[in-house]
């Protein structure tokens, strides 16, 4: 059975003052061209155009153009990120990753003095082998992390594993409540660890009570800062008192955050302490330019 050749032909019909005119589409028979040619030719009429139409309202669309419509441009980007300064990541440590590559290189060896840089930007100790890793931290991890029978239960755990690891790592994968150490948790953290961190603090502080309802565990200390800084930074005559030197994450988060950063000096002769005087002596500086002081790191 053949289809009956047929051809599409489009008319405008007129429409309401106003209003788009409409298309409207009839088939009519043409032994020459086959239905779907008919219908694939001028659906591609009609697409051009359309284009056609509506290229003569739009301006041309130049490199130029494009690059003033992004949403994220520096002119765009939130002003408090702008301000912000992280120097454990900045020049110089752009820097050194830089001539890093560059000693990779013949020719680099041959530009520099030195055949390598010790990168002392950032708390990292190990990566720098200064300190032997911890091992039994780890040994208690792998162990929590390990399925029962090939870990706290394997009958050979005590050859490969200290007793007192595998006793930490079976009390920790109960106060997981089985669920294992990749599920999700209460967002303070698992309560069983919480109440070992505050019984920690109470005998570290001389039996004063420490809540484990009070105690939220954080992905490092990094983001601690920030979720406190969040918290009480309100406005930009919020001040918060900082050591000078001090490590750039809270300046870098209270200029971000848009508050004050109010610095003390530290005693270098006196092993970098800070004296109840020098705190006392900014506090007051910072309450009367008219801040608002709320926290002391």
């Amino acid at each position: 059975m053949t289809s009956t050749p047929t051809t599409l032909r489009m008319t405008n019909v007129a429409a309401r003052s106003g209003a788009p005119s409409l298309r409207r589409f009839e088939l009519q028979a043409d032994p020459a061209v086959s239905l779907m040619d008919a219908i694939k030719q001028k659906s591609e009429a009609a697409a051009n155009t359309n284009d056609a139409a509506s290229s003569k309202h739009q301006p041309r669309q130049t490199k130029q153009h494009l690059t003033q419509q992004k949403a994220l441009t520096m002119d765009t980007l939130f002003c408090g990120l702008k301000k912000m300064e992280y120097a454990v990541r900045g020049t110089v440590a752009v820097l050194a990753d830089k001539i890093d590559a560059e000693l990779q290189t013949a020719a680099g060896q041959a530009k520099y003095p030195f055949d390598s840089i010790l990168k002392t930007n950032i708390g990292n100790p190990h990566a720098l082998g200064a300190v032997e890793p911890l091992a039994w931290p780890r040994q208690v991890m792998a162990l929590v992390d390990l399925p029962n029978a090939l870990g706290v239960d394997h009958p050979e755990a005590c050859k490969m594993f200290p007793e007192d690891a595998i006793a930490r790592a079976k009390k920790m994968k109960e106060q997981l409540e089985g669920h294992g150490s990749g599920a999700y948790t209460h967002s303070k953290g698992v309560l069983g660890f919480r109440k070992d961190v505050a019984d920690f603090i109470s005998q570290r502080d001389g039996g004063i009570p420490a809540h484990p309802e009070d105690i939220f565990l954080t992905n490092g200390a990094s983001s601690a800062i920030d979720m406190i800084l969040n918290a009480v930074i309100a406005n930009p005559s919020t001040g918060v008192m900082i050591p000078i030197p001090q490590y750039p994450i809270y300046s870098a988060l209270i200029a971000r955050l848009g508050g004050r950063k109010i610095g003390y000096e530290l005693d270098e002769e006196k092993g970098w302490n800070v004296s109840r005087e020098e705190l006392e002596r900014r506090l007051n500086e910072a309450k009367k330019s008219g801040f608002d002081v709320k926290g002391l790191a």
